[in-house]
């Protein structure tokens, strides 16, 4: 052996020679079959010249059994000695023979690998260095032996080597850091103790804290059981209060529906009578139109009247009610004090482990608490309950109520119950006639008295309805480029056309007057009223329903392409939306969108029924989403009236040249005549003095321009 273990090789397989019956014939060459191995042709020689039982018969390959690996080393024996006592013996020491034999080259690399591990005396199995030389040069041996399989058992010890370095090496690294892991682990079990010591006192006082605030905490609840039943008391004392008010409610109802009937019979006879009286003098279509508006007028005071009755049954005199009100809320309060302070305790108690710089801290907090309590502790009224009663819902109790204090809500509520009957019972029996001079509008010249018919708001409506229908087919029959008649002209002849009688169309004027007078807070009013008055330009009303017709066109032209299915999904609402009305922003679009989903209740649906949205009732009130539209397009114009007004800024007045180089701007397409219209408008003027026209306040000019139509691209 020079340093490396000559391996002997395997004996020759043995085979048969004298069985061939053919062992004559002459052997022909590779011409038989072939196989392919890694792209590599294999011949064989052909069958016909192999010898039977000679070159057919398997060699005899010297194998040793797969079970026997367990035998490779010396194994030992335990055996009883003469004298009673157990003795091992080894294999090799007593000579007893293996009984399975190994192949020759195994018992070599058996041989070999013994002597070694004697030699480096490492023969006790355990993780060592020199055990793992010696089995890797016996592993190498076998490597060199067996050619064929040489690259891959290589490349399998070359993995394994591979590992090891790598994991030495990361053993080399972890040593220095378990060593100041150690460290650390010391020095923080050494602080630790430190910090036990000092704090040693602190928890002392802590749990004498904490004992005197329990025994705080156990007075604190008997007080507040010795509260709770005097609460339980009151309540009853106030039932029984409550009890006795209900009592003399009914009885003074009772009173009251006696005498209002009384009432009623009187007023009857009192009509009968007068009835009787003028019915030879009045003309018989008239009498005709006034019994049905007063059935109607009956009608709808009867349903009023119920409403009410209905709606204050249960309704209390304010002083003894203001009374309880006072002394419950007392009782409540001082309730949700003690809860209040309850709470806190125990919060407190379950803190009190915690340092001391904490506790100091949440005791400050809860003082500050404590305080913004006693000041918020007032019971605020619940608002969001007039949506239900309001006429318009949710969104327009929403619009009444924005940004308002409570007295302003309470003023806006009342002003909504006054406006929203059929019948006003306030004001006088009479209007006095404003004259006949030319400063009069046309509608309004008369002299005299004129009666109260005290026109509801419904009525109002709908005659409103009624005269911008007639108004529009009134300007349609003019020729074209001719100027539409005023609001105020174009009402007198309305009026004389479905009034025959002049005193019945006086009263008509001077009652719609009035009315619109008393809703102007109504926003279909409140145009009407503005045109009137010639406040607001009468194109922004015709803009409006331009719009609304140009909507619903684009939204069922997409519904058409799509095979009019009748309905449109959200995206498709918002770009229909953004073709017709392209400068909406997205916080606009979002509540366009919220309003499609409350009118149509379809937050969650995937499409939805578009047409329902631009329906009206019999008043010409749309709904949310329409209303949306209409605020949006009203912001629109103050948005731009604020925008003027940023760029001239610094001036008290404002030139017609001024005027109308910022209109250009902002509507670059308009042709003349409508610019000369638009700035007309503004400086109070007709078109063909506007360049003479003198500068208007600023104040005033950008009013007037908040309320005209101006056609921005």
């Amino acid at each position: 052996m020079e340093g490396r273990m000559m391996v002997a090789r395997l004996p020759p397989i043995e085979g048969g020679r004298t069985i061939s019956p053919r062992a004559g014939q002459q052997f022909e060459g590779l011409t038989g079959p072939s196989y392919k191995l890694d792209d590599k042709i294999h011949p064989l020689p052909n069958p016909k010249s192999l010898r039977p039982y000679v070159d057919t018969r398997s060699g005899d390959v010297d194998t040793w059994p797969a079970h026997a690996s367990g035998q490779a080393g010396a194994s030992t024996t335990l055996m009883l000695s003469k004298n009673k006592s157990l003795i091992l013996y080894d294999e090799e020491a007593m000579g007893k023979p293996k009984m399975i034999p190994k192949p020759r080259f195994l018992e070599q690399l058996e041989s070999y690998l013994k002597k070694e591990l004697r030699a480096l005396g490492v023969t006790d199995v355990n993780a060592n260095e020199l055990r793992l030389q010696a089995h890797r040069e016996v592993f190498e041996y076998l490597i060199e032996d067996f050619k064929t399989y040489k690259p891959l058992l290589s490349g399998i010890k070359n993995e394994y080597e591979m590992m090891l370095a790598y994991q030495r090496q990361v053993i080399r690294e972890l040593e220095p850091l378990k060593q100041m892991l150690v460290t650390v682990s010391e020095q923080c079990d050494q602080k630790i103790m430190s910090i036990r010591e000092e704090e040693k006192q602190e928890i002392k006082d802590l749990k004498a804290e904490n004992k005197r605030l329990l025994e705080k905490i156990q007075n604190m609840q008997n007080e507040r059981l010795d509260l709770v039943a005097e609460v339980k008391k009151l309540e009853d004392d106030l039932a029984e209060t409550y009890k006795n008010y209900r009592d003399e409610l009914d009885s003074k109802k009772m009173l009251l529906q006696e005498m209002n009937d009384m009432r009623d019979q009187k007023d009857d006879l009192m009509a009968s009578k007068e009835s009787a009286e003028m019915e030879a003098q009045d003309d018989p279509v008239t009498l005709k139109i006034a019994l049905r508006q007063a059935r109607e007028d009956e009608k709808n005071a009867t349903k009023r009247l119920n409403d009410m009755i209905t709606n204050y049954y249960d309704v209390i005199p304010r002083r003894d009610f203001e009374t309880l009100e006072a002394k419950h809320n007392a009782l409540v309060e001082s309730t949700e004090t003690l809860k209040d302070d309850f709470d806190k305790l125990k919060l407190e108690h379950d803190t009190l482990l915690d340092i001391q710089k904490q506790v100091t801290k949440q005791r400050d907090e809860f003082y500050v608490e404590l305080e913004q309590m006693k000041r918020a502790s007032t019971p605020r009224p619940d608002w969001e309950k007039c949506a239900d009663v309001v006429s318009g819902g949710v969104v327009r109790w929403k619009e009444l109520s924005d940004g308002k204090t409570s007295n302003d809500l309470v003023d806006a509520l009342l002003s909504e119950i006054q406006a929203g009957g059929p019948v006003d019972s306030g004001g006088a029996e009479y209007f006095d006639g404003q004259g006949t001079g030319p400063s009069v509008p046309k509608y309004l010249r008369f002299d005299g008295p004129v009666r109260n018919r005290r026109l509801g708001k419904r009525d109002c409506l709908l005659l409103i309805r009624d005269i911008w229908r007639e108004k529009a087919a009134h300007d349609a029959s003019k020729a074209e480029g001719e100027m539409r008649d005023s609001m105020a002209d174009f009402l007198d002849t309305y009026l004389s056309r479905r009034f025959a009688m002049e005193q019945m169309k006086v009263e008509w004027a001077y009652n719609l007057h009035d009315a619109c007078q008393k809703y102007s807070s109504d926003e279909l009013v409140g145009l009407f009223w503005g045109v009137l008055e010639n406040n607001v330009d009468e194109e922004i009303y015709h803009d409006q329903m331009t719009k609304i017709e140009q909507l619903l066109n684009q939204l069922t032209s997409i519904d058409v392409e799509k095979g009019n299915p009748g309905k449109i999904t959200k995206n498709e609402l918002i770009s229909g939306i953004q073709t017709v009305l392209p400068n909406v922003d997205e916080e606009s679009m979002a509540a366009l969108v919220k309003g499609a989903e409350l009118e149509l209740d379809a937050q969650n649906a995937e499409e939805i029924d578009y047409k329902e949205m631009f329906k009206e009732d019999d008043e010409g009130r749309f709904g949310p989403f329409l209303d949306e539209v209409l605020k949006w397009m009203k912001q629109d114009r103050l948005n731009f009236g604020e925008e003027v007004k940023q760029k001239l800024e610094g001036s008290s007045k404002v030139e017609v040249d001024e005027m109308k180089q910022l209109v250009m701007g902002a509507a670059p397409n308009l042709d003349t005549p409508q610019l000369l219209k638009i700035l007309a408008w503004v400086y109070e003027t007709t078109p063909e003095n506007v360049p003479s026209a003198e500068a208007a306040e600023l104040s005033r000019a950008i009013e007037r321009l908040q309320n005209c139509h101006v056609p921005r691209s």
